[in-house]
C-alpha cells in the first residue's frame, strides 16, 4: 500500500482531469497514487533538487508507476512542457512560495486554459488566499485537513475577476463553519494572531494589537454565523 497521507489523499479528491502535475513532488507519493488507483493517466512530477527526485524514482519503481509520470527537474514550471495538463497540484510549501510559483511567467498556461489547482500551503495561507482572489482566481472549494498537523486544501481556477478580500476572509477562504475540523483550524489561526497581538503591545503598538485583536473578534463573529459563504 502506497503510505499516501491523509493531507494528500484530500489533495487527490480535488482532482477534475487526467493528466495532472505535481509541483515539488518530493517523495512522489502523491504521483504513485494516482496512477496506481486509476485517478489519472500522466503526471508530471517536478522538485527543485535532484536529491528528492532520486527518491520519487525509486517510490515509482517501487510502485510500478513509472512508465506513466515523468520526474522533471525544474524551478516551479520553468521546465515544464505544459501541453495536456489539466490539474496542477502544489502541496507541502508556504503559502509565499505557492504564490510566487503561480505568479511567475512560466505559469501563464494556468490562467489561458484555466487549469485546475489544488493548493496545499504549510503556512502563511491567507497571503496565498488574498492573491488569488485579487488576480482573478476564484476558489471553488476548501477544506482543512488532520495530518500531522491540521492543514488547508484549496481548489481554485482562474476566471479573470479579480475579487479582493476582506483581511478576515482571507483567513477563513471557503471553509465551511459546519466542519469541526474548521472549529479547530480557525482556534489555530487565532492563537497566531493572539501572539502577534500581545508581541505589538509589548513593543508600545496599542493600535496594531487593537486591529489584530479586532481581526479575532471579527474570526469570532464568522465562526457564530451559517455556512452560506
Amino acid at each position: 500500500m502506497i503510505p499516501i497521507s491523509p493531507r494528500l489523499l484530500c489533495c487527490a479528491s480535488m482532482l477534475e482531469g487526467s493528466i495532472v502535475c505535481d509541483i515539488g513532488t518530493d517523495h512522489a507519493y502523491l504521483p504513485a497514487y494516482l496512477i496506481t488507483s486509476g485517478r489519472c493517466s500522466e503526471v508530471i512530477a517536478t522538485d527543485i533538487r535532484q536529491g528528492p527526485l532520486e527518491s520519487a524514482a525509486g517510490t515509482l519503481r517501487r510502485f510500478h508507476a513509472e512508465d506513466k509520470v515523468r520526474l522533471v527537474l525544474s524551478d516551479g514550471f520553468d521546465k515544464v512542457v505544459s501541453k495536456g495538463i489539466t490539474d496542477v497540484v502544489i502541496a507541502g510549501m508556504g503559502g509565499e512560495t505557492i504564490r510566487d510559483i503561480l505568479a511567475a511567467e512560466s505559469a501563464g498556461f494556468i490562467r489561458k486554459r484555466k487549469v485546475n489547482l489544488v493548493l496545499q500551503p504549510m503556512t502563511k495561507a491567507e497571503l496565498l488566499r488574498a492573491w488569488l482572489a485579487e488576480n482573478g482566481f476564484a476558489m471553488l472549494r476548501e477544506t482543512a485537513v488532520k495530518d500531522t498537523h491540521l492543514y488547508t486544501v484549496m481548489q481554485a481556477r482562474y476566471e479573470g475577476t479579480p475579487q479582493p478580500m476582506t483581511e478576515a476572509q482571507s483567513y477563513y477562504g471557503r471553509l465551511r463553519r459546519s466542519d469541526p475540523l474548521t472549529k479547530m483550524y480557525i482556534a489555530g489561526v487565532q492563537d497566531r494572531l493572539h501572539t502577534r497581538a500581545h508581541g505589538l503591545e509589548d513593543a508600545g503598538d496599542e493600535a496594531g494589537s487593537a486591529a489584530v485583536r479586532a481581526l479575532i473578534a471579527e474570526l469570532n463573529r464568522w465562526l457564530s454565523k451559517g455556512d452560506k459563504i
